[in-house]
């Protein structure tokens, strides 16, 4: 039996009108379920996402979705957070009603999304669930504690996808990055390619945490159809698909790899658009480069 609590919607913040939502859903401290109290409580591992049923603007009803969570259980407890664009296909239904005026109106009033959890009745405890408890090449889960502080990791985020990894980065700044005994502590490449400035997702802080962590973070955002005047970053797409004579697509990733020029000395972590992904898979194998690592998660 699937169980449920009720999570207020504690934040509805724009991004880029009518395409990206940051949302935050609110959990209360304790459930009574079938006469029985239980105490809530957020173990999620940055890179996984949890299960929420918000409103369909199509089909005009509650609709299960996955959520990958954008902030960290162990500074942000019970307080779940994600990104949402809006797909703008026919077939869009709870993306385009996160957009919505009826949205406004339910943050407004305090409504409620029900979130699943998953309860230990011995411990009377009622765990956040979560979509994953192991890594796998197709998610995102972050490596165990002990393991991730020593790795060298680029992720790649292309919108939205950057989501996972500003949980990643959360997490890691809130354990000083694995600076502990004898450690180094990990350095992490975040390159995050959108549209254009408006759609840059916690542009501010990520620089904040750079300039704070200098030896272990790197902040690479891209614009890709416009930018400011004044804008030093990289402009244009990181994967360039150059069409060959022959019919054949040749991938350029030479881009890419100006901001990340040690790839094959990397773990490589992907998220976003399929099509996004799958040409920088395919760019790295017409390259020759082959990553230490390399996990993703596509749509």
């Amino acid at each position: 039996m699937e169980h449920v609590v009720p999570a207020r919607i504690h934040q509805l913040r724009t991004i880029d009108p009518g395409e990206i939502r940051l949302v935050q859903l609110a959990l209360p401290e304790e459930i009574e379920i079938a006469g029985k109290l239980y105490v809530i409580q957020d173990t999620m591992r940055p890179g996984t996402a949890f299960l929420a049923k918000p409103w369909g603007a199509r089909t005009g009803k509650y609709r299960r979705r996955m959520y990958t969570r954008s902030n960290s259980a162990c500074n942000a407890p019970r307080l779940l957070e994600t990104l949402i664009n809006h797909t703008h296909q026919d077939h869009a239904d709870t993306s385009a009603w996160w957009q919505s005026e009826m949205a406004n109106d339910w943050f407004e009033k305090e409504k409620t999304v029900d979130v699943r959890i998953n309860l230990d009745q011995a411990e009377r405890v009622a765990m956040v669930y979560e979509n994953t408890m192991v890594c796998k090449p197709a998610n995102l889960r972050l490596e165990d504690d002990g393991k991730w502080e020593e790795m060298q990791m680029v992720c790649v985020a292309f919108g939205t996808g950057i989501t996972p990894f500003l949980s990643y980065v959360q997490y890691m700044a809130a354990k000083d990055f694995g600076q502990q005994g004898v450690r180094h502590g990990v350095r992490l490449t975040l390159v995050a390619s959108v549209r254009h400035a408006g759609q840059l997702m916690l542009h501010e802080e990520l620089l904040s945490l750079e300039k704070q962590f200098p030896q272990h973070f790197r902040y690479q955002p891209v614009l890709t159809r416009s930018w400011p005047d004044a804008w030093g970053y990289l402009k244009g797409r990181i994967v360039r698909v150059e069409r060959g004579k022959s019919g054949g697509d040749h991938i350029d990733i030479t881009p890419l790899q100006s901001l990340v020029p040690d790839l094959s000395q990397s773990h490589l972590r992907m998220c976003g658009n399929v099509m996004a992904c799958r040409q920088l898979t395919l760019g790295l194998e017409q390259s020759g480069i082959i990553p230490l690592t390399v996990r993703a998660e596509s749509w």
